[in-house]
């Protein structure tokens, strides 16, 4: 790709809109950023250090004139391409930065490329994924939508065995080119149905990650999954399926307290040392397993992952006990059903925080769990009331205006053997810059007034 003296307008300055303009700053190009955010809401340093290199910004608003005069427009994940509609009229091209990156790349490092997507679990198997391999002896870029971007790694020049990418429905919306050797495609449940028409638009886009790959790849789904048959067609790798029992077509599966994989011949792995909670880990365990066999991985890294691996923060993430109240972080679940996969894998009696920003789904899934394991239901955040519509009734129920009130309601009413589980099922954009801040923060408050309301922590454990 020739960028050099390209005009090129870069939608969006969050982080992925920062790794990306300074890539095209080192490829020639001229610059310009549209920001929605005003100016101060920008990190002033790194923006300084841009207009010196040249780089115009336009902050506070999207001027359409700016991109009818592009030679490319490269749009962060996150901004819907409704805002540059007449510029693609106009047959002006667009990149995400994803794709932009991967024209970059050299080519063996595209032939050792993964690519994981899924609505829940896509971040904990790409860190699975990425470890195994490291297990096993190789150099390993991590990265995309979890973690580095992409341009990140050209700019860096660094030499890998193998790049391991997360990858989300918004990235693979304006991709071209971009093609993994091996795709793996974990699960597609209803979200960000505030951006999509419908769910089958979303498991579209989920399935382009394939589209791009030839008989040479591989292509990883589940075996049962629903919009198969619909998107067949784009899947161009060598098919390989998964599943949670045993059947004829999977090349992973659980059986009892073992992951078996058919390869070219049959392999067990015990999950006697496997910490993380829930059949929705192992089964993202399983996945990591073959696509690291697939990527050459050895089974004696397969069986050190499984005893090593022991989760995130903010994904199931055990914060404390005190007074005989746990609390458990998964601020990360932020649709229904990772929600509903927190409350599978974790015993009552509960009190469940709930709410943040609305993305379109139903909570309807989520009642029989609550009135099954839930105590106390408390709603918070721009979405309680659209909840409360669902859900109301179901089990008591507080409605509180922010993660803090919900937290001081918490402190008030929990009682010895409670678990405290955040797990909102929501975005986190009404109060927080994303999941990991309101993550943090419900960590802060947690570990600041628990012991003054409740009493003494215990010792630290593990709920993943």
């Amino acid at each position: 790709m020739e960028l050099r003296g390209k005009r090129v307008v870069v939608v969006g300055f969050g982080k992925s809109g920062q790794a990306v303009t300074r890539l095209l700053l080192v490829k020639g190009a001229e610059v310009i950023v549209s920001e929605a955010r005003p100016r101060e809401a920008l990190p002033p340093s790194f923006l300084a250090s841009m207009e010196v290199q040249g780089v115009i910004f336009e902050t506070g608003g999207h001027n359409p004139d700016t991109f009818m005069k592009a030679d490319l427009i490269v749009i962060s994940p996150g901004v819907p391409q409704s805002v540059v509609a007449p510029a693609l009229k106009k047959g002006i091209p667009l990149l995400g930065e994803l794709e932009l990156a991967y024209q970059l790349l050299k080519t063996e490092e595209r032939d050792n490329l993964i690519a994981i997507t899924g609505t829940n679990g896509k971040t904990t198997t790409t860190a699975m994924v990425s470890e195994l391999l490291k297990l096993a002896g190789f150099r390993v870029f991590t990265g995309g939508n979890y973690g580095i971007p992409l341009s990140e790694f050209v700019l860096s020049g660094i030499k890998v065995d193998k790049l391991v990418l997360e990858i989300s429905s918004f990235q693979l919306e304006t991709i071209v080119e971009f093609s993994p050797k091996i795709g793996l495609l974990l699960n597609i449940t209803p979200d960000h149905l505030d951006r999509y028409n419908s769910i089958e638009e979303y498991a579209y886009f989920k399935y382009r990650l394939f589209e791009r790959q030839n008989n040479q790849d591989w292509s990883v789904l589940p075996l049962e999954e629903p919009f198969f048959r619909l998107f067949r067609e784009l899947v161009r790798g060598k098919p390989l399926f998964f599943a949670e029992d045993r059947k004829e077509q999977a090349s992973a599966y659980l059986e009892g307290e073992e992951i078996v994989l058919s390869l070219e011949e049959e392999e067990r792995y015990s999950l006697c040392s496997f910490r993380l909670l829930g059949v929705h880990n192992r089964l993202n365990l399983a996945c990591a397993l073959l696509v690291g066999r697939l990527a050459g991985a050895d089974r004696e890294a397969c069986e050190k992952l499984i005893g090593n691996f022991v989760g995130f923060p903010h994904r199931l993430e055990y914060v404390g006990t005190f007074g005989g109240v746990t609390f458990i972080n998964d601020s990360k679940a932020t649709n229904v059903d990772a929600t509903l996969q927190a409350l599978k894998g974790l015993p009552g009696p509960l009190i469940l925080i709930l709410g943040g920003r609305h993305k379109g789904s139903s909570y309807a899934p989520l009642k029989e769990l609550i009135r099954e394991k839930v105590r106390i239901l408390i709603l918070m955040g721009e979405a309680r009331y659209i909840i409360l519509e669902e859900l109301g009734g179901t089990v008591e129920t507080y409605l509180e205006e922010n993660l803090y009130l919900a937290l001081k309601r918490v402190f008030e009413i929990a009682i010895p053997g409670d678990i405290v589980l955040l797990s909102p099922a929501c975005s986190s954009y009404d109060q927080f810059r994303d999941y990991h801040e309101r993550g943090e923060v419900f960590r802060e408050i947690v570990l600041k007034y628990a012991p003054k309301f409740l009493g003494n922590s215990i010792e630290r454990g593990s709920y993943h």
